[in-house]
């Protein structure tokens, strides 16, 4: 069976996730101090677009929804969707961003109808927290806010990754929702 994105994307998390808990295990009391800062901030430099200019930010702040997944890997959380609202800097909600190729779109109908992550970086909390992201973003043709979006940087995740504990054979289809907050940046 050939994997999504999404699912290639929930996959290398989770694998990242076991790895550095694996990483930090074995590198000793001293190391794991300095591993576990959590005002450490990820270098921006590879999650600024190539080009443009970034004109809104949004606070997002909703669910991310995972299936107990099985197959010939092993049992999994799939990422299915995300489901959030984005508010404004006067917490006026102006737009909404789900479905499973992430769309985003705002209260004047205009829409970002896919977006995929072309760079991330880990947050200071990967087994809890979403990762940083720049995604390359595709708009609707026509007019509104979000015509023209060439990137979204998503910033400050906190939350939306799913535990690695209750998903087992005997619960494949289950899903699971998870809360999540993150910022993001549009870019033309």
């Amino acid at each position: 069976m050939k994997l999504s994105l999404q699912e290639k994307i929930v996959k290398n998390r989770l694998s990242f996730a076991l790895l550095a808990a694996s990483a930090l295990a074995l590198a000793g009391c001293s190391s794991i101090n300095t591993a576990l800062n959590t005002s450490k901030q990820p270098s921006m430099e590879k999650l600024t677009p190539p080009s443009g200019q970034a004109f809104l930010t949004l606070e997002g702040s909703g669910i991310q929804i995972f299936r107990c997944a099985t197959d010939a890997k092993g049992t999994y959380w799939r990422f299915e969707q995300p489901q959030a609202k984005l508010k404004d800097k006067s917490g006026e909600a102006v737009a909404e961003l789900s479905g499973p190729m992430s769309a985003f779109e705002y209260k004047d109908g205009s829409r970002i109808i896919s977006s995929h992550i072309i760079a991330w970086a880990d947050p200071a909390n990967p087994q809890k927290d979403n990762k940083y992201a720049l995604m390359k973003a595709v708009s609707d043709p026509g007019t509104g806010v979000f015509n023209g979006v060439k990137y979204i940087q998503r910033l400050k995740p906190e939350g939306g990754m799913p535990n690695s504990s209750g998903c087992t054979p005997s619960e494949a289809g289950k899903l699971l929702k998870v809360p999540f907050s993150a910022e993001y940046v549009f870019w033309k």
